[in-house]
């Protein structure tokens, strides 16, 4: 075990421990659940954390042993990763959400043949989540190869470690182009859609969402339920995900 997980292990205990359920979530799912989350509390007054990082980030913490109770992945890969180490209830695993890919622009990008314009300039960066291990990357490097593009950026790659941490580069115009979550963009005043990429472009993006093993209890059953109900999709309908 690396020290920088048994740090966020230690730390995310510690946290825990005032909260009847720990929830470790993708960060694309950030906003949206903090409200579900501030909604379920004032309905209930239990008291629900979630931590926030790349679903391959939170799928090791969790087989380390960090004291997570719900995980919600942003994409099956991981999800099916931690059932095959048998860190999940496996029967409670459900297809949560959908989601839709987009290349955004920071404001000093051309909007207008912007992709022809990026690969005209020298020494610039396409911004997007770490294509080996986070989902968004990986779902971003399929769309690119198969609209054969890849070729002409693998090697001016700004790679983030989540999908937010890629938003936030064309946001600060560090990186005049990235690749996110449509709904990410969505939520930023500081960046463009300049297209969204073809559906059949990338394998789906679906968020599963399951409980931890031995951690469904009456609380955590409770709050997996109140994801599943129509008040949790209608907010997540309102910030652009497609419930399923």
């Amino acid at each position: 075990m690396s020290r920088i997980t048994l740090f966020f292990i230690l730390l995310f205990s510690s946290l825990s421990a005032s909260a009847s359920v720990t929830v470790y979530a993708a960060s694309s799912l950030t906003n949206v659940m903090n409200d579900i989350v501030d909604a379920y509390q004032n309905k209930t007054g239990e008291r629900v954390r979630v931590s926030y990082a790349g679903s391959s980030s939170l799928a090791r913490q969790i087989e380390n042993g960090a004291p997570a109770d719900i995980y919600l992945s942003a994409n099956t890969k991981w999800m099916d990763y931690l059932i095959e180490k048998d860190e999940i209830e496996a029967d409670t695993k459900v297809d949560l959400l959908r989601n839709s890919l987009v290349l955004i622009a920071s404001k000093t990008t051309p909007t207008e043949n912007t992709w022809q314009w990026f690969l005209g300039q020298k020494g610039l960066r396409l911004s997007m989540a770490d294509p080996r291990h986070v989902p968004a990357g990986i779902y971003g490097k399929q769309s690119l190869e198969k609209q054969y593009r890849w070729s002409e950026v693998k090697d001016n790659i700004a790679s983030g470690n989540n999908v937010r941490s890629a938003l936030l580069f064309v946001e600060r115009d560090e990186a005049p182009l990235g690749i996110v979550y449509k709904t990410d963009a969505l939520l930023s005043k500081n960046v463009t859609i300049v297209e969204e990429f073809p559906a059949d472009s990338h394998d789906p993006i679906v968020y599963p969402m399951a409980i931890v093993k031995k951690k469904n209890s009456d609380e955590v059953a409770a709050f997996y339920r109140y994801l599943l109900s129509e008040s949790a999709k209608d907010t997540f309908i309102s910030y652009g995900f497609t419930t399923i």
